[in-house]
């Protein structure tokens, strides 16, 4: 046996474990600092994360609340928005109303404007009638004129109606409705005359009566002189429709009679003096000629509308 050499071995084996355990304790220290930096690193981590997700949670929370306000602001306006849409619809059908009514209007307006046109063509046909009737009126007025005074019949016709009256003391004896041979003469030399003129050519298309009128003074009652002055005119009016009345012909006398009228007017229509005032007599009691033309009062009363617009 070697001794020595024994010993020398046990000797190197505990050598070999100190190295060993030495080896291991730095293993295991260095996995200690391993592990101490590995858990620093994740607190410190965790720390970053946790102050991270703080971060987060505050801007997600401050983003909540932006979004809370901004939908409350996206409500408002939703609101804003129906209540505008819903005054626009009320709008439009306002308009749509007053577009139907502006419609109406204009057709009524149109309507009228037409109407306005057709009653200025009226008026203005109406005017011309009027002025060609006046005009007739004037021609007749002024031939009556011409043709009396050709046959030597001082008779006056009036310049404005035409009117011709004959004294009643020539025709008629005072108090009296039978005609004096005077008055049939002056008659028969005037009537052919005054008939031919009135419906000659163009007037007899237009004159739409022959009027005789009998006046009386304003003496006595006024029923006794509208009984006398009726038959008066009453009396004129037979004698020229009477076989007596030779200067005009059958055909004459039958279109006089469709025309012609006999009316009293007592003391209703009297001729004064000079001053006004006091009544003439003797030209009171008379017998008037008279001739209507056809529409002759619309004419008048066309004649006095046109003079009151043109006085105004």
């Amino acid at each position: 046996m070697r001794p020595g050499k024994k010993l020398r071995r046990g000797g190197d084996n505990g050598s070999y474990w100190t190295s060993y355990s030495d080896m291991m304790a730095g293993m295991l220290f260095t996995f200690a600092l391993i592990l101490f930096a590995a858990v620093y690193q994740l607190i410190d981590l965790q720390q970053k994360k946790t102050v991270e997700l703080q971060t987060k949670e505050a801007q997600l929370s401050t983003q909540q609340s932006l979004l809370i306000d901004q939908e409350a602001e996206l409500k408002d306006k939703e609101e804003l928005l129906a209540a505008t849409t819903l005054m626009l619809q009320q709008q439009k059908e306002e308009l749509d109303e007053n577009r139907t009514a502006l419609t109406a209007a204009q057709q009524s307006l149109s309507l009228q404007q037409s109407k306005i046109e057709e009653q200025a063509a009226l008026l203005a046909a109406q005017q011309e009638q009027i002025d060609k009737l006046i005009g007739l009126r004037t021609q007749i007025i002024e031939e009556l004129s011409s043709e009396l005074s050709s046959v030597g019949l001082n008779a006056v016709v009036d310049r404005q109606t035409g009117a011709i009256a004959f004294t009643g003391a020539v025709l008629f004896d005072s108090g009296k409705n039978e005609l004096k041979q005077s008055g049939k003469a002056l008659l028969s030399a005037f009537i052919p005359v005054y008939i031919r003129t009135l419906m000659s050519g163009e007037n007899a298309d237009y004159v739409g009566e022959i009027i005789i009128e009998g006046h009386t003074d304003t003496s006595g009652s006024y029923l006794s002189n509208l009984a006398l002055s009726q038959e008066r005119a009453l009396a004129v009016a037979t004698y020229c429709l009477s076989s007596e009345m030779t200067g005009l012909t059958s055909a004459e006398k039958q279109m006089l009679q469709s025309i012609m009228t006999a009316n009293g007017r007592s003391f209703s229509d009297p001729v004064y003096m000079a001053d006004g005032v006091t009544v003439d007599m003797e030209a009171s009691r008379r017998v008037v000629f008279k001739f209507r033309m056809k529409d002759s009062e619309m004419i008048d009363q066309m004649s006095a509308i046109l003079e009151g617009e043109g006085g105004q």
